[in-house]
């Protein structure tokens, strides 16, 4: 063996060994980034997207000028994003992946190629994720010295475990399942040091489609954490909070009218809104509409209108978007 091709040798023997030295795009120990072990099938673009998300109603709204980072996934599932870019302070993310032949700005809500995952991040994280399982490739997810981000995923696995129980029971349990994952997540919102966390457990809640249930729980909450004003993720949510009213009505003459309003908005005003947000649907999106009502699933809408399935999930992303719904069962029970 030659001098020099023993050189060579020692020389590449000893970058391997460096700790230092990284391959392809291993994270860089020291530097802020986002970075993970995917496990996903090759019916999956090998690149994953990062977008920003400003409040809680962004996280089921999809546009290019959301995503602000994008990344390969190479032979071994191995990504990683630099995050020097980032905002300061701590705001919620959005990781996505995209099916072979969609638009990057795809995104599938439910069913086994959901293809999102939510985290908290701010310009100094390291954050390392790694999945276990593959359909929905973020359904099972776990974190290296994350907790807040393991907390996320936990809030999400229980809103995942109660829908899938509740869809299969009557409507009586329903309610009481819905009831009780209602309950928890209000716990968790109170006891959780973390204020993203706290508000995500709190909008996962689904405070707002509670007409003023339990408002002293929410009064309370946000006063007790009125050092938060000017979070926009705190504020966002803290407007649409259920509130008491401010001034106690004394005299009949003055409960009537208030009862007037009520009914007025409720019988008057009710559906106006409703048609308002069905105008801004496309004039297919409204054809898979209604489907989606009658209870069809994706499969059945695209043999349906002999479009593709990937279509009828983008559609249907879009249809959740502008519905301000997150899934067919909120759909069925807003309509």
């Amino acid at each position: 063996m030659s001098i020099q091709t023993k050189a060579y040798l020692l020389l590449l023997a000893t970058l391997l060994a460096c700790p230092c030295f990284t391959w392809g795009q291993a994270p860089v120990q020291g530097e802020a980034h986002i970075s993970g072990e995917l496990t996903i099938d090759d019916s999956w673009e090998p690149m994953i997207y990062l977008s920003l998300l400003p409040s809680f109603e962004d996280m089921y709204v999809m546009a290019s000028s959301m995503i602000i980072a994008e990344t390969a996934i190479d032979q071994r599932g191995h990504f990683s994003f630099h995050l020097d870019f980032l905002p300061e302070g701590d705001h919620l993310y959005r990781l996505h992946l995209v099916k072979k032949g969609d638009a990057p700005t795809s995104l599938i809500i439910g069913g086994k190629d959901e293809n999102h995952l939510f985290l908290i991040a701010h310009k100094t994280s390291d954050i390392h994720l790694k999945n276990h399982s593959a359909f929905p490739p973020f359904k099972e997810v776990s974190y290296d010295h994350a907790p807040e981000n393991s907390a996320l995923q936990q809030i999400n696995y229980l809103v995942y475990l109660t829908d899938s129980a509740a869809a299969n029971s009557s409507l009586t349990k329903r309610m009481l399942i819905e009831k009780k994952q209602q309950n928890d997540l209000r716990f968790i919102a109170d006891t959780s040091s973390h204020i993203l966390v706290s508000l995500f457990a709190l909008y996962k809640s689904k405070f707002t489609f509670q007409d003023g249930a339990n408002r002293s729980f929410y009064n309370s909450y946000f006063k007790a954490r009125k050092g938060y004003k000017g979070n926009p993720y705190f504020d966002g949510l803290r407007k649409q909070a259920p509130s008491n009213p401010t001034v106690r009505l004394g005299i009949i003459g003055s409960l009537l009218a208030l009862l007037c309003l009520i009914l007025g908005f409720l019988l008057g005003r009710h559906n106006f809104s409703k048609k308002r947000k069905i105008d801004t649907l496309s004039v297919q999106e409204r054809k898979i509409y209604e489907l989606l009502l009658k209870g069809a699933s994706n499969q059945e809408i695209s043999d349906h209108f002999n479009i593709a399935l990937s279509t009828v999930k983008t559609h249907v992303s879009n249809i959740y978007g502008k519905l301000k719904v997150k899934s067919r069962r909120e759909l069925l029970n807003k309509d």
